[in-house]
């Protein structure tokens, strides 16, 4: 793990949520967002996400790798306690059709952001990472549909905790990467070489988490065939992805020993 924090050291107490509850809080971030849903509920989607941009600045403006750890230590809790609570406020006061709509809006919307900026911003390495982090992240979200309409037997309940402790995490770790550098894009904001290569580092996380979403939907629907495609990936994105996925099935095998 290239972050100082690691999910043994994080010790959140919504660790073993189920991840659909998580990517509620992308809803907020959708541009329609602020003409679909209620004043207040807008107001209090606008006061963390005010908060966030905060520690996310302080985060972008580190100068070292080291600076750029001991920044992520204190300030990556702060991020997901106030994504966690847009999340929840977010499934406790909105329809879950345009809960999804608004999550599907905002991640097309992320996409089109890295797509049109990231290449002057970051250069072509940095964009097309950001790009397949996102790309992967709509695969996600398809996947929590999915495990949202599946029903889990009592018997596999303890090792579905332990897919979504390892899901939460790895998704909170990339989407905090992907944030850092929208802010970039936003405030026109340079990024250091060194946090630029851990912000790159932080967004392969989101391939981990496809892959603890799986076995999620795998222990609910273990015929289901997955989804996630290699025909819609150009050359460079499938070795990637291969390459990753490698990782991600080390890590897993890892842990479960």
């Amino acid at each position: 793990m290239h972050n100082v924090v690691t999910i043994e050291e994080a010790g959140f107490p919504f660790i073993h949520e189920r991840p659909e509850g998580i990517l509620s809080f992308l809803a907020s971030r959708s541009k329609n967002s602020s003409r679909v849903l209620t004043p207040s509920a807008v107001d209090v989607f606008t006061g963390c996400a005010e908060a966030i941009k905060q520690l996310l600045r302080t985060t972008i403006e580190t100068r070292t790798g080291a600076e750029f750890d001991r920044v992520f230590e204190s300030e990556f809790p702060k991020y997901v306690a106030l994504a966690m609570a847009m999340s929840h406020f977010a499934s406790a006061m909105v329809e879950r059709p345009v809960l999804e709509r608004l999550t599907r809006e905002s991640i097309c919307e992320m996409e089109a952001d890295f797509r049109e900026k990231g290449l002057a911003a970051f250069g072509s390495a940095v964009r097309d990472q950001a790009m397949f982090t996102v790309w992967t992240l709509r695969k996600i979200n398809e996947l929590v549909t999915q495990i949202l309409a599946a029903k889990l037997e009592d018997s596999k309940k303890k090792e579905d905790a332990e897919y979504c402790a390892n899901f939460n995490f790895h998704t909170f770790n990339a989407h905090f990467s992907l944030d850092c550098l929208n802010m970039a894009l936003d405030i026109n904001q340079p990024v250091y070489p060194e946090v630029l290569e851990k912000l790159t580092n932080g967004l392969r996380s989101m391939v981990n988490a496809y892959a603890w979403a799986r076995r999620g939907l795998d222990a609910r629907i273990p015929t289901q065939e997955p989804n996630f495609t290699l025909a819609e990936l150009d050359d460079e994105d499938r070795e990637l992805m291969e390459a990753s996925f490698g990782e991600a099935s080390a890590l897993m095998d890892s842990e479960g020993e």
